[in-house]
């Protein structure tokens, strides 16, 4: 068994260093050299040229480094769960953090027990990906039953992960098991085993970090009454009311999944990441039996549109280039979805037809049903989400691929091809799709969107070739015209070289070949509704590369 320990920055050896590597403290608890669990220390690199000691935001980025450190390490040693030891003070800690940082509602729920690490988007086999590099002894449903008989079933990867060909999955995930216990505990616990307590000397230091500063004033008594715990824990703490708005917050999602459940996915198109859904109404949404809903109809009304707000996010989340779609940003969408159809029903006064058009979250929304005469119709629409097109004031996405290192000149072969491995670099594009390329041409090439310009090029070389009888034109019209009508073409990915020339684009599986141009491509971890037609998806080809 191997374990990487959690592991904080040294923010003094940090700010010391001017070099690129920077120190790291060892947070592990070891009690001889043949014990299981051993530690690693990882080191930060910092980039050229950036002093820590001269950041305004030290704080921040050493955390970015440390997640991203976290990552890499866990990815290269096939470590698909990562355990920190945060506690009660740490959460209180971040609690009063966001108050001072002006978060509000759920942005004071605390620490997360469980999350996909942050700060590692693009990285392969940290963000949501890797999957199939993870290897095992046992089968799927026996490491699940031994997993679920320790009560460990939380360690369980998600199950509702697509897990097809052509999609990827895994990822690494953070665990905080120790969360519901305080300090005092722990600290007990480990001095009945004869084991020693190790911290990092600088979380004393109150000059360090907003958080030690805290914690100074939380340890000295000095924190106003409204932020201290109660002296016989009697009272309404933090710890409550985060705990008060972890329930909101999980009553609101779990009502969401159960309405996502009940989506009828008409078809997913990997290949331009398009989705037709059939989403249901609120119209008529009742009340649950749960008794936090227990409440006024207006604050019901309220929930309602919170909880459409989730729904919307879990159908984007399917189609967008975000890593993260903000619930507030979505209000907007979830009125023209949802709601501006209930002024369509009799005693509202005036009619209205829900917007057939939008955008949000970087995606493209587009009601197609047809128009509903008959009012006790109005039970369903639905619409169709693509990547929103790409705006001309903002920089293409693009993925650069430079020569890859040829094989030694053999005079005897046709064909000349690059040394292929499946290690290759996976790269994240448009945070869509990853792609693994091995570049065996002499010049660099690069991962960008199909454009307007590069198709024309592209249809005047078909037409080239096919008058010497290839007959691709209709190939490439039939496939264009399948999985990417319209405009939505133009935000496939397409390798091209220095002239803006397409070689190859990936998801339609369409290429010139004799260019020594290996690659792979899959869309990136999604989860779909658990009622999902196999047939309704239509995944990327698996291709594996020529080694």
């Amino acid at each position: 068994m191997r374990s990487l320990s959690t592991t904080r920055p040294d923010p003094i050896a940090q700010k010391k260093r001017s070099k690129s590597a920077s120190g790291y403290t060892n947070n592990s608890v070891r009690r001889n050299e043949d014990d299981i669990l051993r530690s690693q220390i990882l080191t930060l690199e910092w980039p050229p040229g950036v002093v820590p000691s001269e950041l305004s935001n030290f704080e921040s980025e050493a955390r970015r480094l440390r997640y991203q450190a976290l990552g890499k390490a866990c990815h290269d040693a096939k470590i698909p769960s990562l355990l920190f030891g945060h506690h009660k003070a740490d959460e209180k800690e971040t609690l009063i953090m966001r108050l001072i940082e002006g978060y509000r509602g759920e942005g004071l729920r605390g620490i997360p027990a469980e999350s996909d690490i942050p700060d590692c988007q693009g990285i392969y086999g940290a963000y949501r990906s890797g999957g199939r590099g993870y290897t095992t002894t046992l089968n799927a449903s026996a490491k699940a039953l031994a997993l679920k008989r320790k009560g460990m079933a939380q360690m369980l990867p998600p199950a509702e992960e697509y897990r097809e060909p052509g999609f990827e999955y895994g990822g690494v995930r953070i665990y905080r098991p120790l969360l519901r216990f305080s300090k005092r505990t722990l600290q007990s616990t480990l001095n009945d085993a004869s084991i020693p307590w190790v911290e990092d000397p600088t979380n004393q230091d109150p000059t360090v970090s907003v958080r030690n500063a805290i914690r100074f004033l939380t340890q000295a008594g000095l924190l106003p009454k409204a932020l201290s715990d109660p002296p016989h824990g009697d009272g309404y703490t933090l710890e409550i009311a985060a705990k008060n708005i972890r329930r909101k917050y999980q009553s609101r999602n779990d009502y969401a999944d159960a309405l996502f459940q009940a989506c009828d996915i008409i078809s997913f198109d990997a290949r331009a990441g398009s989705l037709e859904v059939r989403v249901p109404t609120f119209a008529d949404l009742k009340i649950p039996g749960d008794s936090f809903w227990r409440s006024p109809r207006s604050h019901w009304a309220f929930e309602r549109e919170h909880i459409a707000a989730r729904l919307v996010r879990l159908l984007l989340q399917l189609v967008t280039p975000k890593d993260h779609i903000s619930l507030q940003s979505l209000e907007t969408a979830t009125k023209r979805m949802f709601f501006d159809s209930e002024k369509s029903y009799p005693g509202r006064g005036k009619t209205c037809t829900p917007s057939a058009v939008f955008t949000a979250g970087g995606v493209y929304c587009e009601r197609v049903d047809s128009s509903i005469d008959d009012l006790k119709d109005l039970v369903q629409h639905t619409w169709r989400l693509s990547r929103q097109p790409y705006r001309l004031d903002s920089p293409e996405p693009e993925c650069n691929l430079p020569p890859a290192r040829p094989l030694p000149q053999n005079p005897k072969a046709k064909k000349q091809r690059p040394i292929a491995s499946p290690d290759m670099p996976w790269q994240l594009w448009d945070g869509r799709y990853w792609v693994q390329v091995i570049n065996g041409t002499s010049k660099p090439l690069k991962i960008c969107p199909l454009t307007e310009d590069r198709l024309h090029l592209l249809k005047a070389r078909v037409r080239a070739e096919d008058c010497q009888g290839t007959k691709r034109s209709a190939f490439l019209q039939g496939t264009l015209r399948a999985a990417a009508p319209g405009s939505l073409r133009f935000t496939l990915p397409a390798i091209v070289d220095e002239d803006d020339n397409v070689l190859v684009l990936p998801t339609l599986g369409f290429e010139f070949e004799s260019l020594g141009i290996e690659w792979r491509i899959r869309y990136r971890r999604v989860v779909f509704p658990d009622n999902i037609k196999e047939e309704a998806v239509i995944a990327l080809p698996e291709k594996e590369l020529m080694v």
